[in-house]
């Protein structure tokens, strides 16, 4: 129920104005222009309301008070409507509901739910389902009755959706197919995501397996030479543990020293304190005596003072006791008083006790007779209240007899408005079997086509899965090509810069060449290049070649060099290097001999010369260089062929170890980088490779481009599988729809027709009952009129005995008052005796206390005396002892001077010891001085170890001095070798991607929490399909239940209002129920069916009102707010009108703003609004008959003076 209203500065209500609403009708009332069209607008915009042409204004701001010839503008506005909320209709704890709406000019606005902040969404879902929204049936506007009958049949559903409780459901529809939009995005999205983080994965993981081997070998020569590196520092350590062992013994004989040092000074510093000790107890035992001195004198003077004091005491000893004697007199005379008075007093309260019992027992009497008048007065009393009650009940059966005949009527009617109903509900139930007949056979054809449609979009996802599976081999191994060609590709890169910039080779050579191609003539115009860059040699056999020519591989080839030798011998021959020059045509080397030829022999490979490819220029150049060199397989091979074939001819082996033809044997690894032929063999080779991957490349792309596309195909025929199949699931899901809601249809008929037939049945037992209870009720009214005529008689006479009883009592008033008089008296003569007996009474405990006191002070005088006495003799054994202790101090402080004279002997021979230990610790720091200098020598030793070690490996050697020593540490030859095969693998690897390991680790984890996510996007998507269905059915349940229930009381309700007629609401046909528009078909009486647009303005308004109440009948609303609802109404149509509101008091309650003064009558409140001051809307006291007929509102003189003098406060509303 709406409780109360407060408008703060909303409109033309400048101050603040409080409306209370009761239950039942109010009317709000007043002139045009008054205001009285803002109280609705404040119950909508507190509401919630939005829409500013709704409010009748250009901007929000417009609602806000705008001043006055006499007010200024206000800076906000604020409206509070209290709800009564003890049934809990809305959804919070509290009996009392306040919603609060408030806006700044500034734009600014909030809104409050019992004071505290919410927002408009809130307001909106706690009204909800209400009826009291602003789009609901709660507020009916001036002017909306044509709005609401003449708008769109999908318009007019808001109302029926409001009432059926479905609007929140909308609501959370629409919210949930957003989220269902967003998840399908997101899920596409998510899905592509997944699967280029899946392709990169299998790409990181084979980067990662090169890495993690690279880091073990990166690890492993980290820990070979961290090893050698801590058996150094071990060594430093043990060398500086010697000199730090010989410094904790020196430290120990130091601190030796020193404890004997401190110890002598210590006795010292004791000696010295001793003395100084004694010192003070002589200064002390000085004292002492100086003490006992003057206490001698001061005792000496206390016992003067004491034995003059005891004769003072004496003296005053004697004063008490004759003191004393004389209160003994006095005392005895005041006891003879005491004891005549006491008997005055005994004797006046005997007399005064008989005085008493005489006043009682008048006043017992007196109690008795009035007991006895009330019994007799309330005996009356019952007998009125009988009476009142017999009246009572005489018009109550007066009322229940019109009632009873008037139930008869209406049971009649109800009769035959039921059988009517029955026969229209049989022909409805016949139409529905036929049109479920229909539908039943239309579902069955849709889900046979559904089920088709499934099975052709499984087998396109079992393809389309097929060719995924075939696209994603194609594409990893893609992908192993690219990065294959990448790592080649980056090799090649490095090795053709080395190549171009003659990496390795000596300045004086790099010099030359430059020279050469620089000058196309002149001594360096016959330079052919280098000798490796002449010969082209496989990759297996480059580092054979290299080991054969060794240094004459960078060697300058030079064809024709006269003019070369020439410019050598000349000055101008400056170079930064040395260099080697070979002439092409210089005959003297010889050529290898032909009759030796070993091929075939065991262990031979090949003659090095044979194992190179070059220009036919340089051919001799070859045979020369190589030709005497053969290639075989091991050492032991090259010695016996060597043995066996003489010199002339030497042997490289497959490991590299050379045996020259002069007999020297070469073995070990090359050291430093690989040469220009062994670059320029695997350039050569590397470049092959790219070619040959390119190939495969182009081949493996081609083929995933057609594995794309088929599957891009498939995907397309899926979709539109899909796309069929879904269509045909909406097509079956409308159509089991559509038969639910014929079924549903169905039952509620058939629910009809059972409640038609018990509702006929009870009012056949209702219209029995009600003549039978007719006879009953006038029966008892016979009854009820002879016993009101028995109740008057009594009455009478018990008036009269009221009266006998009164007279008496004032007889016995007279008799007590005269016995009150003499008690009086008597109390007052015995009040003077009791004071003065307690005033001699106190005057002999006086007396009593002052002999006490004097006796008290007497004994404290004894006691002060013998206390006196004894302080004398105290005192006097006090002096003596004194005495004897002043010669007891006298001999003490001869004995301190005689050990004080000790001690200073002994503190001589301290001193002496002291300094001698003081100088043998210096000698020992010096000592250890020298020590700590070798010790932090190779401290800067193990410092200079650490930093190299921590520069090349970032490692701390003093974190891994406590690690044992392993075998490797035993051998260093091995581990060194070791090392160098480390290093040789690594060079192996080439390039490698150490991020690939962290890479591999986050795509991991990142595909595994990628995957989560789509498993949970695909159930929350499942989950959203499974609310907006279970959604769908239960508005479509809720608003076929509502639609119905409203449609048989629209019915009803019109025939009441109209004296007959029909109505009905229909559906929009061949539309899901959910979606479909409402068309209301109105027929006054004896008129023809028509559109309701073409009705009067009377029967527009009394359709529309039919309709609310059967809104209200269906789901009650708390409260109606009706504006000038009834202006197009006549006095006929507003009485039917205006009974029909009495009828649905009981579930609504209505306020009502009109002009009419028949529509007043119904009100069970009135309140006025007017604006006696221009601008400002003030609410009034209101009498019906303040009201004229056209609604203007006429108030008497004093009425207006109250108004003017509440101008400056607010205002709150008073009910006529």
């Amino acid at each position: 129920m709406l409780k109360a209203l407060e408008l703060i500065g909303f409109k033309s209500f400048a101050g603040k104005t409080r409306f209370e609403f009761p239950s039942g009708i109010s009317a709000v009332v007043g002139p045009n222009g008054s205001g009285k069209s803002n109280i609705v607008d404040a119950v909508k915009w507190v509401l919630g309301e939005q829409s500013v042409k709704s409010l009748r204004g250009k901007e929000m701001a417009d609602v806000i008070f705008n001043g006055s010839g006499a007010r200024r503008p206000m800076n906000s506005a604020e409206i509070t409507v209290t709800f009564d909320n003890a049934t809990r209709r809305l959804a919070i704890d509290s009996d009392e509901v306040h919603i609060t709406r408030r806006i700044y000019r500034s734009g600014e606005g909030e809104y409050l739910i019992n004071r505290q902040p919410c927002r408009l969404r809130d307001i909106r879902d706690l009204l909800s389902g209400t009826g009291m929204g602003t789009q609901a049936y709660s507020i009916i506007e001036q002017g909306k009755v044509d709005i609401l009958l003449q708008s769109s049949a999908r318009e007019r559903r808001v109302i029926f959706e409001e009432a059926a409780g479905i609007s929140r459901f909308k609501v959370k529809k629409l919210e949930a197919l957003r989220r269902l939009e967003r998840v399908e995005q997101n899920l596409l999205r998510l899905s592509d995501i997944v699967d280029e983080v899946d392709n990169r994965l299998r790409s990181v993981r084979a980067q990662a397996s090169k890495a993690r081997r690279y880091r073990e070998h990166t690890t492993r020569l980290q820990e070979l030479r961290t090893q050698v590196g801590l058996v150094d520092w071990r060594q430093l350590a043990e060398k500086l543990a010697v000199y730090e062992s010989q410094i904790a013994a020196l430290a120990d004989q130091r601190g030796a020293a020193a404890a004997e040092a401190e110890g002598a000074e210590a006795q010292l510093v004791e000696a010295e304190s001793r003395a100084a000790a004694i010192h003070d107890e002589i200064r002390r035992a000085e004292a002492r005596t100086s003490d006992n001195r003057e206490r001698i004198v001061a005792q000496e003077s206390a016992i003067d003072h004491q034995r003059q004091r005891a004769r003072d005491l004496e003296e005053e000893v004697a004063a008490h006791r004759r003191q004393l004697a004389a209160m003994s007199v006095r005392a005895g005379d005041l006891r003879q008083q005491l004891a005549e008075t006491s008997r005055q007093v005994d004797e006046a309260e005997e007399r005064h006790r008989t005085v008493a019992r005489q006043f009682a027992e008048s006043e017992c009497r007196l109690t008795e007779l009035d007991a006895r008048l009330d019994e007799v007065r309330g005996q009356s009393q019952q007998c009125r209240g009988l009476l009142m009650e017999k009246i009572r009940a005489a018009a109550a059966l007066g009322n229940e007899i019109s009632g009873l005949e008037s139930r008869v009527a209406a049971a009649a009617e109800s009769r035959r408005r039921c059988d009517g109903r029955l026969a229209e509900l049989a022909d409805a139930r016949g139409r529905l079997g036929t049109e479920l007949q229909t539908l039943l056979a239309r579902r069955a054809e849709l889900e046979m086509a559904a089920e088709d449609w499934q099975r052709q979009a499984a087998a396109a996802e079992a393809r389309v899965a097929r060719l995924r599976a075939s696209y994603e081999i194609s594409r990893e191994q893609l992908v192993r090509l690219q990065q294959r060609r990448s790592a080649i590709s980056e090799r090649a890169s490095v090795l053709d810069e080395l190549v171009r910039r003659h990496e390795g080779l000596s300045p004086g050579v790099k010099e030359v060449l430059e020279r050469a191609r620089s000058a196309p003539s002149g001594p360096f115009s016959r330079v052919r290049g280098l000798v490796a860059d002449l010969f082209e040699v496989s990759v297996e056999a480059a580092h054979l070649v290299e080991a054969v020519l060794n240094e004459k591989a960078q060697h300058v080839a030079v064809a024709g060099g006269r003019e070369l030798i020439d410019f050598l011998q000349s000055d101008a021959a400056q170079f930064s290097g040395r260099v080697g020059f070979l002439w092409l045509d210089d005959p003297a080397p010889a050529n290898p001999p032909e009759t030796i030829d070993l091929e075939g022999r065991a262990g031979v490979l090949g003659r090095a010369d044979r194992f190179v490819q070059t220009a036919a220029e340089f051919v001799p150049l070859a045979r020369r260089l190589l030709g005497h060199t053969w290639i075989v397989e091991k050492l032991p091979d090259a010695v016996a062929l060597a043995q066996s074939v003489g010199p002339g001819c030497g042997f490289v082996t497959l490991r590299g170890e050379l045996l020259t033809p002069d007999g020297t044997l070469v073995v070990g690894p090359r050291q430093g980088a690989a040469g220009q032929i062994t670059r320029r063999s695997e350039l050569r080779a590397l470049n092959a490779q790219v070619a040959e991957l390119d190939a495969q490349i182009g081949q493996a792309e081609a083929e995933s481009a057609g594995l794309q596309s088929q599957i891009d195909a498939q995907r397309g025929q899926l979709a539109g599988i899909a796309e069929n199949k879904h269509a045909a699931d909406l097509a079956v899901v409308e159509q089991r729809h559509q038969i639910t809601a014929v079924e549903e249809r169905q039952r509620q008929l058939e629910r009809q027709a059972a409640e038609t037939e018990a509702e006929l049945e009870t009012v056949i037992r209702g219209c029995d009952q009600a003549e039978q209870a007719l006879a009953a009720a006038r029966s008892r009214q016979a009854v009820v009129e002879n016993e009101v005529a028995a109740a008057e008689s009594g009455i009478r006479g018990f008036g009269e005995q009221i009266e006998r009883l009164e007279a008496d009592r004032q007889i016995r008033t007279r008799e007590i008052t005269e016995v009150k008089v003499g008690l009086a008296k008597s109390e007052e003569h015995l009040r003077s005796l009791r004071l003065s007996r307690q005033q001699l009474e106190d005057s002999q405990r006086e007396r009593q206390r002052a002999v006490e006191d004097n006796q008290r002070q007497l004994q404290q005088c004894l006691g002060r005396l013998a206390e006196s006495q004894r302080n004398t003799l105290r005192a006097e054994s006090d002096v003596a002892e004194l005495y004897l202790r002043k010669e007891e101090f006298s001999r003490q402080a001869a004995g301190l001077v005689r050990q004080r004279q000790e001690i200073e002997q002994q503190r001589a021979s301290l001193r002496a010891l002291a300094q001698r230990s003081r100088n043998r610790v210096h000698k020992l720091e010096e000592r250890i001085h020298a020590e700590e200098l070798g010790a932090n020598e190779v401290r800067l030793q193990r410092s200079a170890l650490a930093a190299r070690l921590r520069e090349d490996y970032g490692i701390e050697l003093a974190e891994l001095e406590r690690q044992p020593a392993g075998e490797e540490l035993q051998q260093r030859e091995r581990v060194q070798q070791e090392i160098e095969e480390l290093r040789r693998k690594i060079n192996n690897l080439g390039n490698v991607n150490l991020e690939a390991l962290e890479e591999l680790d986050q795509l991991e984890s990142r595909f595994e929490t990628l995957s989560g996510q789509l498993n949970d996007l695909t159930s929350a998507k499942n989950s959203l399909q499974r609310i907006i269905e279970k959604i769908n059915a239960d508005s479509r349940r809720l608003f076929a239940e509502t639609l119905e229930t409203v449609r048989g009381h629209f019915r009803t309700l019109f025939r009441d209002l109209f004296g007959g007629g029909q109505a009905d609401i229909v559906l929009e046909e061949d539309q899901d129920i959910l979606e479909s528009g409402i068309d209301i078909i109105a027929r006054p009486p004896g008129k023809e069916p028509r559109n309701i647009s073409l009705l009067s303005g009377g029967e527009k308004t009394m359709t529309c009102v039919a309709l609310l109440l059967a809104l209200f009948r269906s789901r009650p609303s708390p409260f109606c707010i009706l504006d000038e609802v009834d202006a197009a109404l006549d006095e006929a149509n507003i009485g039917r009108f205006t009974k029909v509101l009495r009828d649905f008091l009981s579930m609504t309650q209505f306020i009502i703003v009109t002009h009419s003064k028949k529509t007043m009558t119904c009100a069970d409140t009135i309140y006025g609004v007017t604006m006696q001051e221009s601008g400002v809307s003030k609410p009034v006291s209101v009498r019906f008959e303040d009201v004229s007929e056209d609604g203007q509102i006429h108030l008497p003189p004093r009425d207006l003076a109250k108004s003017d003098e509440s101008d400056d406060s607010d205002s709150e509303t008073q009910a006529a």
